[in-house]
């Protein structure tokens, strides 16, 4: 019997990578990845270019196929995509500038213009959320305004689920999670609101109409840029990084004891929700949000640390000045994490708001390492604590995926600074399991997720709190949350 393989495109913010998942155990079968350079053209400016978004899957997906032997079947063609970004197009689908990234700033003013038309309370109710600078509708003024060579040829503004599908020649759906994340959808209808269509002066057909669950196939190719397949492949819409990465921890209903924990550039921490959820407006007190699942009637419910893997990265960057896996290792391998140190780091990179407390004479790289992961395993306890708060029936673990999960002892310190029992996901790139489990459930592979989640999602190991490091770390968690302004 031949083994059944869903390939899966997988975007992140640094690389892309094309995973043949198989659908038997959610194991990688084979792998290709490319890292691409995020480009800026101004001030805090962030791009991939959308050539590269394209030809880097397109050669990943020939280097995977051509790995594959006669006893593998691909079956379908999966997705998972990093949210919050613009690619304009033309009538034609070709890019009229590089993919905008959800870290580029540039539309601050317009994000304020937006929050002067329509109210906070407005906004929350719509979308479940309100404007800032990095939101999706920001940035598409800020093209129109800024970018006059192109502003009249543009006939659409795609996400780059949208643009890869037109390169792929199928209909340039929106899942609704990618379509959420264009932070222009009611929450309610599920369709492009007119308010926010109105005060940025673009129409519906412009963001595309076409808005699928994440599970749906939106079209087949027998080709995918020089890679051929046998048969034409049905192509999966999937979706958002994270939303499919909850899918791929096995976290399909509110009703688990458990929430998701998806680390990266971001940390991501939150539970999918089997109802229709306005966080914002439910529980404002807390700073979480929700929006549209990968399935109809269901919400994905989160919060996120903007920084956490990118302030890791700045200190191997500017602090170590190596970032190879040798000298991630110098600092797991010899810094004890046996209680808090004296040193304090605030986290929050974005907007230069980062700070490192109690240096002195005798600090070492080790000391501002140890408290740099410290730091962002608090922003971690914090997003945990609000989930629970506010999900129905609480949770008692954290399932975890993605890079940080590598890690044995931050592993550990997660469970005794939040004091919950941390679960590792045996194939830590989750996104590529969820968006392979929906592929297995379209193809019928399996009748439904709950069937798939049960073959394909496997815990690697577990990680229980040590109470005496939890009572050591919790006096300097609160006094944390203090400097931080939390409480």
């Amino acid at each position: 019997m031949k083994r059944q393989l869903i390939l899966v495109v997988d975007y992140g913010t640094s690389n892309t990578r094309v995973n043949a998942i198989d659908t038997a155990n959610g194991e990688i079968a084979y792998s290709a990845s490319r890292k691409y350079r995020i480009r800026s053209k101004g001030k805090g400016y962030a791009e991939i270019s959308a050539d590269e978004l394209w030809s880097f899957s397109a050669s990943c997906m020939k280097e995977v196929v051509d790995q594959m032997g006669e006893d593998d079947e691909p079956r379908a063609i999966s997705y998972s995509f990093f949210g919050d970004n613009l690619i304009p197009t033309d009538k034609e689908g070709n890019a009229l500038n590089d993919c905008i990234l959800c870290t580029d700033p540039r539309g601050e003013d317009e994000a304020e213009f937006v929050n002067s038309r329509i109210p906070r309370k407005e906004q929350v109710h719509i979308i479940g959320d309100s404007y800032m600078l990095y939101k999706f509708g920001a940035k598409v003024l800020w093209v129109k305004q800024n970018m006059p060579e192109i502003a009249d040829k543009i006939a659409y503004y795609d996400t780059q689920q949208q643009y890869i599908f037109r390169k792929l020649g199928v209909a340039p759906a929106c899942d609704y999670t990618m379509a959420a994340r264009k932070q222009l959808l009611d929450l309610r209808t599920m369709k492009w609101s007119p308010r926010f269509l109105e005060v940025l002066g673009i129409t519906a057909e412009s963001l595309g109409t076409d808005i699928v669950a994440s599970g749906d196939i939106v079209g087949y190719v027998r080709s995918y840029g020089e890679a051929e397949f046998q048969q034409p492949l049905p192509v999966i819409a999937g979706g958002h990084d994270c939303d499919v990465a909850m899918i791929g921890m096995g976290l399909i209903n509110e009703g688990q004891d458990m929430i998701g924990d998806i680390t990266g550039t971001y940390d991501h921490v939150g539970y999918l929700a089997d109802r229709i959820v306005n966080l914002q407006e439910e529980n404002p007190e807390y700073p979480l949000c929700s929006y549209s699942g990968p399935f109809k009637n269901t919400s994905v419910c989160l919060g996120a640390f903007p920084t956490a893997g990118a302030t890791l990265e700045w200190f191997m960057r500017e602090i170590n000045e190596g970032t190879g896996q040798e000298d991630y290792m110098k600092y797991w391998n010899h810094v004890p994490f046996d209680g808090p140190g004296n040193v304090l780091v605030h986290p929050t990179l974005d907007s230069e708001r980062g700070v490192i407390e109690g240096i002195g004479v005798n600090t070492a790289k080790t000391d501002i390492f140890k408290a740099v992961i410290e730091a962002i395993t608090y922003e971690n306890r914090r997003l945990v604590d609000n989930c629970r708060s506010v999900k129905k029936s609480g949770a008692d673990r954290i399932r975890i995926g993605g890079g940080a999960a590598n890690s044995d002892e931050w592993m550990q310190l997660r469970a005794d600074i939040s004091g919950m029992t941390i679960e590792r996901m045996r194939n830590i790139q989750i996104s590529s399991v969820g968006s392979a489990i929906l592929g297995a459930v379209a193809v019928g592979i399996y009748p439904d997720v709950e069937s798939a989640v049960g073959k394909m999602v496997h815990i690697r190991d577990v990680f229980r709190p040590n109470p005496d490091m939890n009572k050591r770390y919790e006096e300097k968690y609160r006094m944390y949350l203090k400097k931080m302004h939390y409480v």
